[in-house]
């Protein structure tokens, strides 16, 4: 009977040693904090730079029913040499920038070496590399830092 006592103390203490090695991790970790309060970053307020060139802008009104879609649009600024040829800007080319209410818009900025420098006119065309729809006057660039020089053309017949 000793050793049948004996085996059932051994199983229970090798059951409680099991026990006891499957508990202890848990019980030695620390305990989790959750995270502690986070204040929302702030925009630093610094003040603007002061702009550095100009702004040109293409307004294009748009005839009531028109008969192409305007994300298709290309624009283009030309410049023209001291021969009388018109000359593409190759950074000035692009699509619309915004459209609403039967009219588009196209900007870009003009850096403060060339304010006040000319002739230039926009050009409108179907699609990059397809017919012309509308092309405007001629006009300078703004002659002041800050200043935006606006031209207006119509895609009406």
């Amino acid at each position: 009977m000793t050793n049948q006592v004996t085996k059932t103390y051994l199983i229970i203490f090798i059951a409680g040693a099991l026990l006891l090695v499957a508990l202890l991790p848990a019980l030695t970790q620390p305990a989790l904090a959750g995270l502690p309060p986070r204040p929302t970053p702030q925009p630093a307020s610094a003040p603007r730079p002061a702009p550095t060139g100009g702004l040109i802008e293409l307004y294009v009104q748009f005839p009531e029913t028109p008969s192409y879609q305007w994300q298709e649009l290309w624009t283009v600024v030309q410049w023209q040499d001291e021969w009388g040829y018109w000359r593409t800007v190759e950074g000035w080319q692009g699509s619309l920038d915004d459209v609403a209410e039967g009219a588009g818009t196209k900007t870009w900025w003009v850096g403060k070496t060339a304010l006040g420098g000319g002739p230039f006119r926009w050009r409108v065309y179907r699609s990059a590399g397809g017919w012309l729809l509308a092309q405007s006057g001629e006009f300078d660039l703004p002659p002041a830092v800050g200043e935006t020089v606006t031209v207006e053309v119509s895609l009406s017949p």
